[in-house]
């Protein structure tokens, strides 16, 4: 049986185990993302479509240190051997009740996240994953004691993504231990601090990044960008925050390739266009050393690699060329002439509301939230700013808020200031993304406490 091109049998399965797919709220393996998805906000740096972006002055040399001849190899799978091995990254979703697990760090302490901004120190894992196997890459009970045996955490609730590197429980101290880890808003653009690592080499985050069964039999087209590696790299650019090698003549960490927009995808299966013309429009990011070409995905057992492997063998690295490096879309003003339009007083976004894109949690301490206004409340695709009222509930200590659009950088100016206990409102105009994603952002600027925002949105110009 073919299940590579099955994709009910994702389905059968889950009912077969008496689980009703986006009811389950407990912790799930491969579970139902929270959405909107792709993960991350539209203006993030895995979601922007780079098919127009320029070409790097030094893409054949680039190309050229890989192995122009080089074959893609999809870096995901199934069940393997000796069990209890496996293939590809495994993922785990977890309820926002799920206890906090505290890591000790032991290679990169400096540069990992001992918790999320506003909540207690640790990560969720799952009680389960010390004695059962397929919860860590590799596969191994505890995670073993060799392998990247990266660790990756969904909190649903919280929408919080939590990812660990070298992951590994330790029965003698009864604790969990990592080389790093990194805790990432799903809300937010932001990146890691300069020079810091994640569970990944580049630091950047990694599930965003990987192919998944479900989107690839999904109804949509894949928006977002891959994960792939190479077996040297030197330096970082944009998004990348860390550096591991110094190669000279290598890709830097955080490079983009691109698949070339003339190559035919036709005689392939749907399935596997898709995966490619994702190559196409939002590339493949160089995220790790190892082994050339590798392109990161999950675990699943649905997964057929007689069908992936002689598909992606098929291209070689002579197919991709590099987008210029550390290329952001530009930044653009709005137009100067611009009409108004009044709405109906509509809220857009309420963090005391139950969990999502336009609900709670609580903006979290010093952090950005990216909210996306178009299709909300009636306002258009073409919109460019909007006049909103926004209100501080509660605060927990004194700070202020900026709202700004999502593919900015944060002005030096606030929206609102307020104090402990108060609770204030003010009006404002905000940009929105010039990308034309619909954005626009809302950052916290108390020191340690979440605060809780309520926008609501009377008009915009267009």
């Amino acid at each position: 049986m073919n299940r590579f091109l099955r994709p009910a049998g994702a389905l059968l399965a889950l009912l077969l185990l008496g689980v009703a797919p986006g009811l389950a709220q407990g912790v799930v393996r491969g579970g139902a993302l929270p959405t909107p998805l792709p993960l991350f906000p539209p203006d993030h740096w895995w979601n922007v479509d780079v098919s127009g972006a320029p070409l790097d002055a030094n893409s054949a040399s680039l190309i050229n240190f890989i192995g122009s001849s080089a074959p893609l190899h999809p870096d995901l799978g199934g069940d393997s051997s000796p069990s209890p091995s496996i293939y590809g990254m495994v993922y785990a979703v977890v309820p926002g009740t799920e206890p906090l697990e505290k890591v000790k760090f032991v290679e990169f302490g400096g540069e990992s996240d001992a918790g999320a901004p506003g909540r207690p120190p640790g990560y969720p894992i799952p009680v389960e994953a010390r004695t059962q196997s397929k919860w860590i890459e590799g596969g191994q009970v505890g995670g073993g004691n060799s392998g990247d045996r990266h660790m990756l955490l969904v909190d649903r609730d919280n929408r919080i993504l939590y990812e660990l590197y070298h992951t590994h429980w330790n029965p003698a101290l009864a604790r969990w231990e990592a080389g790093s880890g990194a805790i990432f808003s799903l809300d937010s653009n932001s990146r890691r601090p300069e020079g810091w690592t994640s569970a990944d080499a580049a630091g950047l985050a990694i599930l965003p990044g990987l192919i998944r069964y479900d989107e690839v039999f999904g109804p949509d087209p894949i928006r977002h960008a891959f994960r792939f590696t190479i077996h040297a790299t030197n330096g970082h650019v944009f998004p990348a925050s860390h550096t591991a090698g110094s190669t000279a003549g290598a890709p830097p960490m955080g490079a983009r390739l691109r698949l070339k927009a003339s190559l035919d995808l036709s005689g392939y299966p749907a399935a596997v266009q898709k995966i490619f013309q994702a190559m196409k429009t939002y590339g493949i990011i160089v995220a790790d050393n190892g082994s050339d070409m590798y392109i990161g995905g999950t675990y699943d057992t649905l997964w057929d690699n007689g069908v992936l492997n002689p598909a992606f063998a098929s291209l070689h690295t002579s197919d991709f060329e590099v987008v210029a490096l550390g290329w952001q879309p530009p930044e653009a003003p709005p137009p100067a002439s611009l009409s108004f339009y009044t709405l109906a007083p509509c809220r857009l976004l309420d963090t005391r509301k139950p969990s999502g894109p336009y609900g709670a949690p609580a903006i979290a301490p010093g952090s950005p939230r990216a909210v996306v206004a178009s299709g909300q409340c009636g306002i258009p695709a073409a919109a460019k700013v909007l006049s909103v009222n926004v209100t501080v509930a509660g605060a927990a200590q004194t700070g202020y808020l900026r709202l700004y659009a999502a593919d900015a950088s944060a002005p030096a100016t606030s929206t609102i200031n307020f104090g402990t206990g108060q609770t204030r409102a003010n009006n404002a105009i905000v940009t929105l993304a010039s990308s034309g994603s619909g954005g626009f952002v809302v950052q916290n600027g108390a020191p340690s406490q979440p605060i809780q925002v309520v926008v609501d949105v009377n008009g915009y110009f267009q």
